[in-house]
């Protein structure tokens, strides 16, 4: 266990609901599970574990330190915070052998520059991390994806293609499944507002002069025959407009 981080814990007395006290004075909760033992409650230093976490994350391996057994390699599983703030409120440490293979989830390190994106498209990402079984020393901190291979639109990476030392890490997940994919924009076509329909005069307003070239109302009204007229028969003399008689 020489090349585990090491985390300072100690036996933690205070349980329930006032395991909040323990907060306000920089101190996080935690247990550790696991390994054919009983559970115990710990705690140790919130902002030093802060640090050390932001460099480790969930698959490095460590050794806890200051419980009476004695030092106990383990795995952080499990980290929980607060939803609104972010802070840390809880810690599961889970005790391993370095002699049996555990199961853990190793995140994907999304690296390099897609061609098919510097030329308009966009990636979908599938999947942020994976399930692997390895010996606790040999577990990846980080499984990297080679962005770069993603060079023509459609082009796309699954789980098979993950690089990673299969003499000593075994992917517990489908070949088949994707990890990330280059996917062209869609732009949606957008239609053209409708002509607005003319206006109608309101009653009590004039109308607007025609065009030139166009009939004027008064004219066009003229041109009808009266109602109940008979239609003229073509070539038939202009109908004589009868005076009335004095």
């Amino acid at each position: 266990m020489a090349d585990a981080q090491k985390i300072a814990i100690r036996p933690r007395t205070i349980q329930g609901k006032k395991v909040s006290r323990l907060r306000r004075e920089g101190v996080l909760p935690g247990v550790v599970y696991g390994g054919h033992k009983a559970s115990a409650p710990v705690e140790t230093d919130m902002h030093a574990f802060e640090l050390g976490y932001r460099r480790w994350g969930r698959t490095t391996l460590v050794t806890l330190e200051g419980l009476p057994d004695g030092e106990v390699a383990a795995l952080i599983s499990d980290v929980s915070r607060d939803t609104i703030t972010g802070r840390m409120l809880h810690v599961d440490f889970q005790r391993v052998s370095l002699t049996e293979k555990v199961g853990a989830e190793v995140p994907l390190h999304f690296a390099g520059e897609s061609p098919a994106v510097k030329a308009g498209g966009v990636l979908v990402h599938a999947r942020e991390h994976v399930r692997v079984e390895a010996f606790p020393q040999d577990i990846p901190h980080a499984i990297e994806v080679d962005l770069s291979r993603l060079v023509e639109i459609d082009d796309a990476i699954f789980i098979r293609d993950l690089a990673v030392d299969t003499a000593r890490v075994e992917i517990q997940e489908d070949g088949d499944e994707l990890v990330v994919k280059a996917v062209p924009v869609r732009v949606e076509e957008v239609a053209a507002p409708a002509a607005a329909p003319a206006a109608e005069v309101a009653e009590g307003e004039e109308a607007a002069p025609a065009a030139e070239g166009e009939a004027k109302p008064a004219a066009a009204a003229a041109a009808k025959p009266a109602a109940g007229a008979a239609p003229a028969k073509p070539g038939a003399p202009p109908a004589k407009t009868e005076q009335p008689k004095k």
